[in-house]
C-alpha cells in the first residue's frame, strides 16, 4: 500500500487506490443517468449523447487532477497542477459557451425559418 516508514507516501497510495474505486461508480452514475434520460419521452439522443460526453469530459478532466495532485513531489508542484487546471477549465468553459451558444443560434434559425 506504500512506504509505512512514510504516513504520507501511505495515504498518498490509499488515495489512489480510492480513486480508482470512485472512477467505476462514477460511470456506472453516468449511464445511469444516460439510461434515465433515454426513458423520457421524446428524448434528444444527439443531447443525450452530447451531454453524455461532456459529463465524461468533465469526470476524466477531474480524475486526471486528482491523480497529479496526488503525484505531487512537493508544494511547488501542486500549486502549478491547481493553477494548469485551473487554466484548462477556463478554456474549455469558454469553448463549451461557444458550443452552446453556436447550437442555440442554429436552434432559433430553424425555428424562424
Amino acid at each position: 500500500m506504500g512506504d509505512t516508514a512514510n504516513p504520507f507516501e501511505a495515504v498518498r497510495a490509499m488515495m489512489l487506490e480510492n480513486l480508482e474505486k470512485v472512477q467505476s461508480a462514477t460511470q456506472s452514475y453516468i449511464d445511469t443517468v444516460e439510461k434515465a434520460m433515454r426513458g423520457f419521452p421524446g428524448a434528444n439522443e444527439d443531447q443525450i449523447t452530447t451531454f453524455k460526453a461532456y459529463l465524461e469530459r468533465k469526470v476524466a478532466a477531474n480524475r486526471d487532477f486528482v491523480e497529479k495532485l496526488l503525484r505531487a513531489k512537493d508544494f511547488q508542484e501542486a500549486i502549478r497542477i491547481e493553477v494548469e487546471y485551473f487554466q484548462s477549465q477556463l478554456k474549455a468553459a469558454a469553448e463549451d459557451a461557444t458550443q452552446i451558444g453556436a447550437k442555440m443560434a442554429e436552434s432559433f434559425k430553424r425555428s424562424t425559418g
